[in-house]
């Protein structure tokens, strides 16, 4: 699948028109990645998002010395990394490719070259992001007052 055919296919950029897409695939990088792999671990400065084409990633989080409790399990057409785009901050979870994994990479600065170049579809892309953090944080919040209170 094409890379444009695939990006219109994503929740992220779902609604997307061909033309607004074309104008912007130039952005994005492909990359593949071997099983195993670390694609990143808390702390590492965030720089990029990454949306995946094939294959799985794995998020994690340290959740006491050499522990990791496991958060995620991401498969195609999801996407991790997004708090990279909106702030200049340090990853606050790891993300392990579980199989070999093929993704498109988008980086801080190329992000804000597509809000240049096509602000609705980076206006809609920042609305489905603030949606699923907003999510995320409701359902973790409910996870640790089970942990507390258990």
């Amino acid at each position: 699948m094409q890379n444009l055919e695939f990006l219109q296919k994503t929740v992220l950029f779902k609604g997307s028109t061909t033309a607004e897409l074309e104008l912007v695939i130039g952005l994005f990088q492909e990359r593949q990645i071997k099983m195993h792999t670390t694609i990143f671990t808390e702390q590492m400065p965030a720089e990029a998002l990454y949306i995946i084409k094939s294959g799985s990633i794995r998020i994690t989080l340290m959740a006491g010395e050499g522990q990791e409790l496991g958060l995620l399990l991401l498969g195609p057409g999801e996407f991790f990394g997004e708090l990279a785009l909106v702030q200049e901050a340090s990853r606050l979870v790891t993300a392990r490719a579980e199989t070999p994994v093929e993704v498109l990479v988008l980086t801080r600065k190329d992000f804000h070259t597509l809000l240049d170049l096509q602000p609705r579809v980076a206006a809609r892309a920042l609305m489905i992001i603030t949606k699923l953090l907003a999510m995320r944080i409701k359902v973790y919040s409910e996870r640790l007052k089970e942990m507390l209170v258990s």
